[in-house]
């Protein structure tokens, strides 16, 4: 696909000449890249005080989840967002807070400068709340504890809802063998897992049924076909 250049008058977004100079010749992960890009873009929208910006707005910017879909295929798109921030704000390039916002814990970034550190300074937690949002997702039962079992990391918040949904729409057991499934087949990706499910669930199929190879997609072999969720991922 060519491009036919800029148009007259277009938008620019400035970028801190340390940026350029100093901290993208050190950065190795496209997602960490793409994410600080994409951030201060977006940041740089914000025209009034605090200068900070919901992480739930920058996970919604198409052309964002395209981008990292595109050079982090191996991720699926919350993952390489989740990781691309955490590099970040590791690097010191960016600040990220939660504080509580109409009652409800918000995610907040902001570019690591004079303006982004007094915004964040305003994005405190409040006083009759606990500090750590986390023990919300132990109300979800099992399912932060079955992906980090299964894939050896922590849920990533961003697919927190959907992974605990899926725990109520299938049974904790059944989720915890979808997980297995992958990794035994060694794919850790969020979607491999929720398209077992929906293939057990059309097939009208057991846990146990699965495990034992009634109708299932196992190979002589005992390993999971990848024809079956190949579609689900670039080659």
């Amino acid at each position: 696909m060519s491009f036919n250049g800029f148009p007259s008058g277009a938008p620019v977004t400035p970028l801190p000449q340390a940026l350029l100079r100093d901290l993208m010749p050190m950065m190795s992960d496209p997602a960490e890249l793409l994410v600080t890009l994409y951030a201060i873009e977006a940041l740089s929208r914000i025209r009034r005080f605090p200068r900070r910006l919901a992480l739930s707005d920058l996970a919604m910017s198409r052309p964002l989840i395209e981008s990292l879909a595109a050079m982090c295929p191996a991720l699926e798109s919350a993952e390489a967002l989740s990781r691309g921030l955490d590099a970040a704000t590791e690097r010191g390039t960016l600040l990220h807070r939660r504080s509580v916002q109409d009652q409800r814990w918000t995610d907040w970034i902001a570019l690591n400068d004079a303006d982004g550190r007094r915004a964040m300074a305003m994005a405190l937690p409040a006083p009759d709340l606990a500090p750590d949002p986390a023990p919300r997702l132990a109300l979800g039962g099992s399912a932060p504890l079955i992906w980090a079992d299964a894939f050896g990391t922590p849920m990533p918040p961003i697919l927190a809802d959907e992974v605990i949904a899926a725990e109520s729409r299938h049974g904790a057991d059944t989720l915890h063998a979808a997980f297995a499934e992958a990794a035994a087949n060694g794919v850790r990706h969020w979607r491999y897992v929720a398209a077992i499910l929906e293939r057990w669930e059309a097939d009208g199929q057991s846990r146990e049924g699965e495990r034992h190879g009634s109708g299932s997609a196992r190979s002589d072999t005992g390993q999971l076909e990848s024809s079956r969720y190949r579609h689900l991922f670039r080659s």
